[in-house]
């Protein structure tokens, strides 16, 4: 794996140009959220500028959301499984080139595993089935690759790319094979234990009580998996930013891999991150969406803005809100987000 530095290019192409400050954000927040159901963090550098709760966490039982309230993730949980595989990559465990047949030997589909990459699987390129169903309950994940690799192949792995959850799936029991550890395990070690995250990860039963956000239906949350479905707070995902940006969660040389390397190339990727020009800003990110969820963040990787927006209702309900704040950021220039990565 090639691994160039981009930073000065990014300086030259212009990085993220000087804006003046937005002010008032308490009364900005007030006028734009309207019917709002969620949680909001705005920061600069290492400070939260501002942190709130809209709506309600509960409706049945006129719960408010907090700024502490957890919320379903959805597809976020696919950036931890990126940064967890470039981790084991840095550490020499796994190779982007390397196939799925190397550590999986027993993939129920070996003729696909023999030809499907890791890089593939990071990009949605390996052809593995969508699969993200209700019957994974609180299966190990282990089985629940097993159920992923004995779904027919959507394409031949590369032709095309095509959003697969379950090459997400896939890649979490790279996870637990590179590592010796359980998924859960090694992401709270390696990942929420060096940013600061105390309030993440997947529910465990008779956990929820008054902690997290539900959806207008009321309606108890699932297990999680490495493809999404784990909890957080705003707060949280503000401090997995920030660790990311400055080299907490890899090394210097991997961490310009991922905040700047992959969109440099053809065609771009990112590791479950995704890049948006806002203006004279460039931000990346991710989100997710499902019914009753929808969650969104997006940091500067060479400016200051943390942007994170958590909400119980369906999309676009948190991608909206975002959209509004970036383009307070950036100033007079629109913006639309961009399409799920």
């Amino acid at each position: 794996m090639r691994i160039q530095s981009l930073a000065i290019i990014l300086m030259l192409a212009g990085g993220n140009a000087a804006q003046p400050a937005p002010t008032g954000w308490a009364s900005w927040l007030a006028a734009e959220t309207g019917s709002f159901s969620g949680t909001v963090v705005i920061g600069r550098d290492d400070a939260i500028e501002i942190e709130q709760g809209f709506g309600l966490a509960d409706p049945s039982r006129q719960r408010p959301n907090r700024p502490e309230t957890r919320f379903n993730l959805g597809s976020i949980n696919k950036t931890f499984t990126a940064i967890a595989i470039a981790q084991l990559i840095q550490q020499g465990r796994l190779s982007l080139d390397d196939t799925l047949l190397e550590h999986l030997p027993d993939y129920p589909n070996t003729e696909a595993a023999r030809k499907i990459t890791i890089r593939q699987l990071l990009t949605h390129r390996s052809g593995v089935a969508q699969f993200m169903r209700a019957e994974f309950g609180a299966a190990s994940v282990p089985e629940m690759v097993r159920r992923v690799g004995s779904e027919p192949q959507a394409f031949e792995p590369g032709m095309r790319q095509e959003y697969s959850n379950g090459g997400y799936v896939v890649l979490g029991g790279l996870v637990e094979i590179a590592s010796g550890q359980s998924y859960d395990a090694y992401v709270a070690e390696h990942i929420y234990r060096p940013a600061g995250m105390t309030a993440s990860g997947f529910l465990r039963a008779g956990e929820a009580g008054d902690a997290i956000a539900l959806p207008p239906t009321g309606a108890a949350p699932g297990a999680g998996n490495p493809a999404g479905g784990g909890y957080s707070t705003a707060a949280d995902l503000f401090r997995f930013a920030r660790a990311l940006r400055t080299g907490k969660l890899l090394d210097a040389r991997m961490t310009e891999f991922v905040l700047r390397g992959t969109f440099a190339e053809n065609p771009r990727w990112g590791f479950s991150l995704r890049e948006q020009a806002v203006g004279g800003r460039t931000f990346i990110g991710n989100g997710g969406g499902a019914p009753g969820v929808n969650a969104e963040f997006r940091f500067e990787p060479a400016g200051s803005y943390t942007v994170v927006v958590l909400s119980n209702a369906s999309p676009p309900a948190a991608t909206n809100l975002l959209t509004a704040i970036l383009n307070r950021l950036a100033g007079p220039a629109p913006f639309t987000a961009g399409a799920r990565q």
